[in-house]
């Protein structure tokens, strides 16, 4: 009788095998002569030689592959431009006194525009158990070595921060550097002598480092000092960790691990190239994506497989067979140690070892692929931020994604309808939209989870408002003069506002500003009519009382010819503040109105400042800059439009600025979010209506736009021509309910 299973796997080979009609590609050996140029010909199996390659790195348009020997007073490499013909390069070891290299050479990585590897000295004195060096170089031909310990710390895998380097070796050893130059030493845990070090990577601003022993853990740390277990990567006999493109994948006992944030990790569900089996073990994160071995289906062979996220892998080519032993040896196999990627080659290196009875002998080894990378994953550089508003306002989840091409909006995990673009928009909150949102960028290569962000509503009657507003500006002989406009009113609103209108100029000499206007004016209108004006204050004290109450900087002096108006009791309409200067006067200016009700007296239906808009002829290289603060206990959302070629919905056709630029800056002067062209996006039109904004016609028009909800705090919007051109331009700012 048949048995069933084996019945079942050769039919599972016969489907793979119909599956590809034609064998892949597979690596092609190119050492051919390698051996010889590092010196091995004619050698025996115990004399000096380079007997493998022990890691391959490629950077600044060049492979550099580290060499293992023994019984050498030199340290040994190779260089390829194009992973086929090489170039084999020593270097005297840094110190007469140790006479030996030995095999205990790590990996060579390229990191931080350095190649870098370490390498262990036996000393024959006899003294010593030898030592610990770590080589850098820019170039990959001239290295600098410096001293990592005494002793041969088997450094086994290493990588680094921007600022940190740290090598991960046997015996408990763990060892940092931020310069390669100073090493201290930094195990994961004390009394971990005797268990080794198995991997590290760096991910997300952590460390990460896997340890043999205690239970196989692997550990966390944002300093290389403090550490914190992994529950799911704590496994006996450890684990292997590897980041790259935005991910960290975690292999161990034969499952992968994958994490977005190193905090969260989530068994992969791997798929492949139809006819092969996806890789098991752990990857290594090359230029070109994540590499790894498979099993195609037809043969039961191994192949080399890449992927961009770790889950979705990509069949490159076989591993070959390695053709008879020598005479006088029985077998003969490669042994893969590394790989590479660049200038379109994949680039294997490890060993070619052949046996016998009583012998070994191995000599270096390298394959070649010429193949296409990994698709480029999305990359999320900016993540959403946690809001919290008031009920029933409305907020803005924001996120900025290179290489996306959709997006997926999710509330407490679930994906919300429509909400496919990097902008989430929410208005009328109420409490089916509080809770934990998150976006998916998803591109060719797979999707890219962002980190949580959570929507707080709070019902506190100190509700996010635009409490202030400035412009500053220059009155010029040409421009005599400049208007603010502004509303003063919001849906549901009712009664007055005290409000206070300020033009600022020689009492910014305070704040260090010079060249400004000494002698301002300003006139309030309603419509065409003149509700209030004021040259100079006069040092009156309702005014300085005014000024105290809101928190406004005061004058310099009564006698100060600055400007200032206080209502308090203005009616909920439409203003324009217009600012000249008297006496032909120029000079720099700010233009202020505050919102002077009392936080305590605030409740949903005062009237608010709900926008502010200042139409300005920008000159070339210069720029206008609107401030504002957002009062209250909760966030508010705003609209920011930086508007030129759009003034022609308005009848402006002439002289507008071309391109107007946007950036806002938070209260350390920060910039937070920029915007160039606003592309036609449908939440701005959307939201532009809804806030009565005038609309623009054309998608593909160069005006600039914002929408983003900022918490209490104060925040300038800065308006200028693309590479410094000049114009016509409003710049605006709304409140979105």
């Amino acid at each position: 009788m048949r048995h069933p299973l084996r019945f079942a796997l050769a039919a599972l080979v016969l489907a793979a095998a119909s599956a590809f009609a034609q064998t892949p590609a597979s690596f092609t050996v190119v050492n051919t002569g390698l051996d010889a140029t590092f010196g091995n010909a004619g050698k025996g199996a115990l004399d000096p030689q380079v007997f493998g390659l022990t890691g391959i790195a490629f950077g600044n348009g060049l492979f550099v592959a580290t060499g293992a020997s023994v019984r050498e007073t030199v340290v040994r490499w190779a260089t390829s431009p194009d992973g086929v013909t090489w170039t084999a390069r020593s270097q005297p070891v840094p110190s007469s006194s140790i006479n030996y290299t030995t095999s205990q050479t790590s990996k060579v990585h390229f990191i931080n525009g350095k190649f870098i590897f370490f390498t262990g000295f036996g000393d024959t004195s006899g003294g010593v158990a030898g030592t610990t060096w770590c080589y850098s170089s820019a170039d990959g031909l001239t290295w600098t070595a410096s001293k990592v310990t005494d002793g041969r710390a088997n450094i086994g895998e290493f990588d680094s921060s921007p600022t940190l380097t740290v090598a991960a070796g046997n015996n408990g050893n763990q060892l940092a550097s931020a310069d390669l130059v100073t090493w201290v030493s930094r195990p994961v845990l004390v009394g971990a002598s005797g268990f080794d070090h198995l991997d590290l990577a760096y991910f997300n601003g952590k460390f990460f480092s896997s340890i043999n022993g205690f239970g196989g853990t692997t550990y966390s740390s944002t300093d290389a000092v403090t550490w914190t277990a992994l529950s799911t990567l704590s496994l006996p006999g450890g684990s292997r960790v590897e980041a790259g493109n935005g991910v960290l994948i975690g292999t161990a006992g034969g499952n992968q691990y994958r994490s977005t944030d190193g905090v969260t990790f989530t068994k992969l569900t791997t798929t492949a190239t139809t006819g092969w089996f996806a890789p098991g073990s752990s990857p290594r994160f090359t230029s070109a994506g994540f590499v790894a071995i498979g099993t195609y289906l037809a043969t039961f062979k191994g192949g080399y497989m890449v992927s961009a996220d770790g889950a979705s892998w990509t069949a490159l080519g076989l591993i070959p067979d390695a053709p008879a032993p020598p005479t006088g040896f029985l077998v003969r196999g490669y042994i893969h140690v590394d790989i590479a990627y660049g200038n379109g080659k994949y680039v294997l290196v490890g060993l070619d070892t052949s046996q016998a009875a009583f012998s070994i002998q191995t000599v270096p080894m390298v394959m070649t692929l010429t193949a296409a990378a990994a698709p480029t994953p999305a990359v999320i550089a900016t993540q959403p931020t946690a809001q919290t508003i008031s009920t029933g306002g409305t907020a803005v989840f924001n996120v900025i994604a290179t290489g996306a091409t959709s997006y997926q909006w999710k509330l407490n995990g679930a994906a919300i309808s429509g909400a496919t673009t990097a902008t989430l928009v929410i208005r009328n909150a109420t409490s089916a939209n509080a809770g934990t949102y998150t976006v998916d960028a998803i591109s060719s290569a797979g999707t890219v989870t962002s980190t949580a962000a959570t929507l707080t509503l709070s019902t506190s009657t100190n509700f996010g408002r635009i409490s202030n507003l400035s412009v500053l500006t220059s009155i010029t002989a040409t421009e005599p003069s400049f208007t603010v406009g502004t509303v003063v009113g919001g849906a549901g609103t009712t009664g007055t506002k005290a409000l206070l209108v300020r033009a600022v100029g020689p009492s910014l000499s305070q704040l260090g500003v010079g060249g400004s206007l000494a002698d301002p004016k300003l006139d309030v209108f309603v419509g065409q009519t003149v509700a209030a004006t004021n040259d100079n204050w006069n040092g009156d004290p309702n005014l300085s009382n005014a000024f105290a109450a809101v928190g406004a900087f005061g004058y310099t002096a009564g006698s100060s010819k600055d400007a200032a108006v206080y209502q308090p009791s203005a009616v909920a309409t439409a203003y324009t503040v217009q600012v000249s200067g008297v006496g032909g006067a120029t000079g720099l200016v700010i233009a202020e109105l505050y919102d002077s009700t009392p936080a305590a007296s605030f409740t949903a239906n005062t009237p608010r400042l709900t926008n502010v808009s200042v139409l300005k002829n920008i000159p070339a290289g210069g720029s206008i800059t609107e401030g504002f603060t957002i009062g209250g206990a909760t966030a508010k959302t705003v609209l920011i439009r930086a508007i030129g070629p759009g003034l022609a919905a308005v009848g402006v056709t002439s002289g507008t600025l071309a391109d107007p630029s946007l950036t806002l800056f938070n209260s350390a002067s920060v910039a937070i979010a920029s915007n160039d062209n606003w592309g036609g996006d449908t939440a701005l039109t959307t939201v532009g209506t809804a806030v009565g904004a005038f609309a623009v016609s054309s998608a593909t028009s160069k005006d600039a736009m914002l929408l983003v909800t900022l918490a209490p705090g104060g925040y300038t919007a800065q308006a200028a021509g693309l590479g410094g051109t000049g114009g016509l331009a409003i710049v605006e700012v709304y409140e979105v309910p």
